[in-house]
């Protein structure tokens, strides 16, 4: 039988989530294969799965509060808080101009202990993004996971701000 990471690569293979060809990225970077986790994160099997592995590392921490940044990300932190029963927090790209203008939605309280989630990460550069908008508003932040890491500096961004990094898979394991 797979343990939940081996099935999970198994799912994302089976949905074609790893795509190979000529993609231009986000960045403007060429790049020989994309993660396409919008059609991972739309599916309910590969959701559950994220978040039963996230769940598993996460079941020992003090964890106040899950947060994921728009728009990738909040499936996986919705399915995380879920069977976590931990409250969600959503980190907006900006501050709407309109409404409340918050940057953040949910309650986030000082020094709440936040883990963060995304679905793949290059650099990290947005998730870092969402990282400094928790801490800027009181949350603490000690632990990141991404579903597919590309490899391309993102750890090491981590590091720098002292934040762990913790890829359920990395696309290593898919080339």
């Amino acid at each position: 039988m797979l343990n939940k990471k081996q099935y999970l690569m198994k799912l994302l293979k089976e949905n074609e989530v790893i795509k190979f060809g000529k993609f231009t990225l986000s960045s403007g970077k060429e790049s020989d294969y994309y993660v396409d986790m919008k059609k991972a994160i739309t599916n309910p099997e590969i959701l559950q799965t994220i978040a039963d592995l996230i769940n598993l590392q996460i079941n020992e921490d003090a964890v106040d509060k899950v947060a994921g940044p728009a728009l990738g990300a909040v499936p996986i932190a919705t399915a995380v808080s879920l069977t976590s029963n931990k409250p969600l927090l959503m980190i907006r790209k900006e501050k709407k101009g309109y409404g409340t203008s918050k940057l953040i939605e949910g309650e986030l309280f000082e020094n709440d202990n936040v883990i963060v989630v995304e679905d793949v990460t290059t650099t990290g550069n947005s998730l870092i993004k969402a990282i400094n908008a928790i801490e800027d508003n009181k949350g603490i932040v000690k632990r990141a996971f991404v579903v597919v890491d590309r490899c391309e500096g993102a750890k090491e961004n981590f590091n720098k701000i002292g934040v762990k990094l913790e890829p359920l898979l990395s696309i290593n394991e898919f080339l």
